[in-house]
Parts: structure tokens; sequence; C-alpha cells
């Protein structure tokens, strides 16, 4: 038996396959906390991608209309405060907010009876 001796070429070459190896290792277990073959898998659904597109678009514009109906009625009621205050000037503008606001919403409302 003739015992073949590794040379230091041999062995860099050895350490560069394990060293690509170990990277590749790293990279397969990046993609796979990151999810990527199920994004993948939508992507090749299109009906799941249009379904999960239509859930999360109702979702947000839910959110947006129960958000911004919270800041308006937040913002409707501090300034009723402000009016009860009875402070010369602010009062009165204020009062003519709630006025003009109340009449367009009047109105609105009475467009929307008719329809």
């Amino acid at each position: 038996m003739i015992k073949k001796e590794v040379t230091s070429e041999e062995r860099q070459r050895q350490k560069e396959h394990e060293e690509k190896i170990s990277q590749l290792e790293k990279l397969a277990d990046r993609l796979e906390r990151m999810r990527v073959g199920d994004y993948v898998t939508n992507l090749n659904k299109t009906s799941r991608l249009i379904w999960l597109n239509l859930v999360s678009g109702i979702a947000r514009g839910v959110g947006l209309t129960i958000g911004a109906t919270l800041v308006i009625a937040i913002i409707f009621k501090i300034i009723s405060a402000l009016v009860n205050l009875n402070v010369p000037y602010l009062s009165e503008m204020m009062q003519d907010i709630l006025d003009t606001l109340q009449s367009r919403y009047q109105v609105h409302r009475e467009i929307k009876d008719r329809n």
C-alpha cells in the first residue's frame, strides 16, 4: 500500500471547500429563517396572492377609517370643551367652526336621505 502524502496545496483546497460549505449552510439557514420558500410559494400561487392582498387592503381601510374617526371625534371634543370655557375671541371662533361642521354634516345627511 502506498500512502499518498497530502500536499499543502490540497490542504488549502480542502480548507477553502470547507469554508464554502460553511458559508452555504449559513446562507441556507438565513433563507430558512426569512421564510423565502413561503414567499416564493405565494408568488407562484396567484389566487393566494390576490386573496392576501385583498384581505390586507380591507384591514388597512378599516383601520384607517376607525383611526380617522377617533381622531376627528377627539378634536371635536377638544373644540367643544374650548367653546365651553367662554374665552372671548377663542370661543366665538370655535363656535363658528362647530356650526360650520354641523351644517355640512346636516347637508350631507339630507342628501343621503333623499337618495
